[in-house]
């Protein structure tokens, strides 16, 4: 089992110099990951390399996958007796305007005054920075929408006793780019420039101000929550988000601790992403003395002390109130939905101890959940010790808490090990996705891990069908350079590419057995550190060096072509079968789309004791098969009154339910389906929701009339995102 310090002198042996040489200078010396033309690709791929990498004849793997014959394009083949071509390590953030690489915060102490009537953040950040290249004359930040007021040196001091206060320093704020925002540079005095040297260190302070429409903050008025009687703010840092919060290096690979006091309106409760800090300091907020609020407030103190990426900063603000679930673990919310988040959360602890076993120690003291108001536009985000959950999982049974074990796996992937850059994501969440069935199968069985895994090749073949076989955002390793919004390409390929992809090099290897350990292996490596797609197939081929099936791995077919994986994985279908066989019958009985009253024999007995994960596999394998030609809506009405559709709290089957009905123009559905997209702002449910309404002759107007009514009610992310698939300009 390899060690991190063992990684280094490992990847040393597995260098491919002859082939580096062959790149221009400027690819060598900057990312050239996704900058690398086809071309390029293929001519790598013809160079002599070390023969540690060169593929060893070996017979088919014997029945765990097939090749994929469907329609994929290949942005580089290569035969079994060339090399891999050979990816950078290194890799620049196409998603941040900070310097990052050459001089970067390791540590953030934050001063934060929560106004909730202007909907404004006052606040005051300690940066803590090392250089890390030459002499870096100027430090880059990320902003987007935050007013600058100051910005001083605090350490070293340039008097020779060093007293004298802090020194202003010159900063201005470069034109705005329409995603990433306004780079905030900050030049260092000449005279301290000339005694940097890699490793000096330096402490700088910024007085700033965040801006009613920062994409970071969703302040919620009264009515908007559950409560009723208070206001409420929270956050969504991830993706490039954080920049309009607080003065940052906004990218995963800049990673950092991070202390903070925030003062918030009496009675609230503030939350952050870290422990929260008994002791409060004694002078409150010092840098914040010209804010004076004109009415009570509470400080609340935080610690983070595991270095995370900027994107993982979170805050929440609101009448607030929690339960204990475990000695670990714990369920916030407003008031009135605590004892249901306790129901439905209570399995918490489980998942936490299954994830210990499987991926080793859990390293941030506090895992809790705070169940936000309905328009958080996620199901979940893996916020370090404070997972932000939708109440769209409140079902009642506890049937959606899947969604928490793929928030606990991100406490190891994702978080302690991250995604360098956002063209890596599938780093983060094809790791979290087959980590997560990993604990859903130690803690259910394997058929259940094998049951995910069918559904998500499922799920995975759809999005590509959506998207199209040949749009490049279906890579696993897409290009997002030029100024893309990692928020315009999100979708569920990374997730479930990326889980496709590691259960492939599972079999590959010989199983769950032979590769549980290197999954550990890699998170303890690689912990507290951030990666490349190049580092982790490194990392594979040196701990599978001596297994022949492992060397033939077709890496750039894998990252960089676009549409289905090059293989079809197999998977134990057992506990989709019945769902799968329903799915035909409804399918059956009405071939043409013309109606009919549901196969013969249909009752409710059809569906009694099914999970509500295979009511949704019955539903969604339906959609595939309807995809052609649309149900007849005296059909999708004969299913929802036979299985009780409408009956249901689960928010997964009515979504499912939904997709199938829109298309046949069910007025039931469509009906059902306005009121779904008016009551909560789950992204997963809204768009695809409103695209199938758009989409629909007796739906497109429905869409356009409920987004009008309830858009600015939205999260600023789902709002732009759904106003995009609508094509309206905001």
């Amino acid at each position: 089992m390899l060690t991190a310090q063992q990684v280094p002198s490992a990847l040393a042996r597995r260098s491919c110099s002859s082939a580096l040489s062959q790149l221009p200078l400027e690819i060598r010396t900057r990312s050239a990951l996704f900058s690398v033309p086809n071309s390029q690709i293929a001519s790598l791929a013809s160079q002599p390399c070390s023969s540690a990498f060169r593929p060893r004849a070996r017979p088919p793997h014997p029945g765990r996958y097939q090749r994929y014959q469907g329609p994929t394009l290949r942005a580089a083949t290569r035969t079994r007796s060339s090399p891999p071509p050979l990816l950078r390590t290194m890799a620049d953030d196409h998603s941040s305007r900070s310097n990052f690489n050459d001089i970067r915060v390791i540590h953030s102490d934050f001063e934060l005054d929560v106004n909730l009537d202007k909907k404004i953040i006052e606040g005051y950040v300690k940066l803590n920075v090392v250089a890390d290249r030459g002499s870096p004359s100027h430090l880059l930040l990320d902003t987007r929408d935050l007013t600058i007021h100051r910005v001083e040196l605090l350490s070293p001091l340039q008097s020779p006793t060093g007293e004298g206060g802090p020194i202003p320093l010159k900063f201005q704020l470069d034109e705005p780019h329409k995603v990433l925002g306004s780079a905030l540079r900050v030049d260092l005095p000449a005279d301290l420039v000339g005694t940097l040297t890699h490793g000096s260190r330096l402490s700088l302070g910024v007085r700033f101000t965040t801006s009613p429409s920062s994409s970071a903050v969703q302040f919620l008025d009264p009515a908007q929550t559950a409560g009723g009687r208070h206001p409420y703010l929270f956050t969504q840092c991830q993706a490039i988000h954080a920049r309009s919060l607080v003065p940052c290096q906004d990218s995963p690979g800049a990673k950092m601790t991070y202390s903070a006091v925030v003062r918030v309106p009496q009675p609230l409760t503030a939350l952050m992403s870290a422990v929260p800090d008994d002791e409060l300091p004694a002078g409150g907020l010092p840098h914040l003395a010209d804010v004076e609020p004109p009415y009570p407030t509470s400080l609340f103190a935080f610690q983070q002390k595991v270095p995370i990426a900027p994107y993982l900063l979170a805050l929440a603000v609101g009448e607030l109130s929690s339960a204990t679930l475990g000695p670990r673990t714990r369920v916030w919310s407003e008031p009135s939905m605590v004892e249901a988040g306790a129901h439905e959360f209570a399995d918490t602890a489980k998942f936490l101890e299954a994830g210990e076993a499987i991926a080793g120690e859990y390293l941030w003291g506090r895992y809790d959940l705070l169940l936000l108001p309905p328009s958080f536009p996620y199901g979940g985000m893996e916020n370090p010790c404070l997972t932000f959950v939708t109440p769209t999982l409140l079902a009642g049974d506890r049937s959606l808490t899947n969604v928490v074990a793929h928030e606990i796996a991100h406490s190891w992937t994702g978080n302690l090990v991250t995604n360098a850059t956002w063209e890596h994501f599938w780093l983060n969440e094809g790791f979290t996705v087959f980590l997560e069935r990993k604990i859903l199968g130690r803690l259910y069985g394997p058929a259940t891990f094998q049951f995910h895994a069918a559904q998500g090749a499922v799920k995975l073949a759809a999005e590509v069908e959506r998207l199209g076989a040949d749009n490049p955002y279906t890579r696993l390793v897409p290009d997002l350079s030029g100024g893309v919004d990692p928020d315009d390409v999100f979708s569920s390929i990374p997730y479930e590419k990326g889980f496709y992809f590691l259960y492939y090099l599972q079999e590959l290897v010989g199983g769950a057995d032979v590769f549980d350990p290197f999954l550990a292996a890699y998170i303890m490596a690689h912990r507290h550190k951030t990666l490349t797609s190049a580092d982790f197939r490194n990392f594979f081929g040196e701990y599978f060096n001596k297994v022949p099936a492992a060397q033939d791995v077709d890496w750039n077919t894998w990252f960089f072509s676009p549409g289905m994986p090059p293989v079809t994985n197999t998977y134990d279908t057992s506990l989709a079968q019945q769902a799968y066989d329903l799915a035909m019958k409804w399918h059956t009985c009405d071939v043409m789309g013309i109606g009919s009253d549901g196969p013969e024999g249909a009752s409710p007995a059809d569906v009694a004791g099914w999970s509500s994960e295979q009511m949704v596999a019955f539903l969604d394998k339906l959609g595939q098969f309807r995809a052609p030609q649309p149900m007849h809506r005296t059909v999708t009405k004969r299913l929802a009154e036979l299985y009780g559709i409408y009956d249901s709290n689960n928010a997964e089957i009515r979504y499912s339910f939904f997709k199938l009905a829109i298309p046949a123009e069910d007025d039931q559905a469509l009906s059902a389906t306005a009121a779904m997209l008016r009551n909560q702002g789950r992204m997963k449910f809204l768009r695809p929701l409103y695209r199938a309404l758009h989409r629909s002759k007796a739906g497109r107007q429905l869409a356009e009339d409920t987004f009008a009514e309830v858009g600015m009610s939205y999260h600023p992310i789902a709002r732009k995102m759904v106003a995009s698939d609508l094509g309206i300009k905001e």
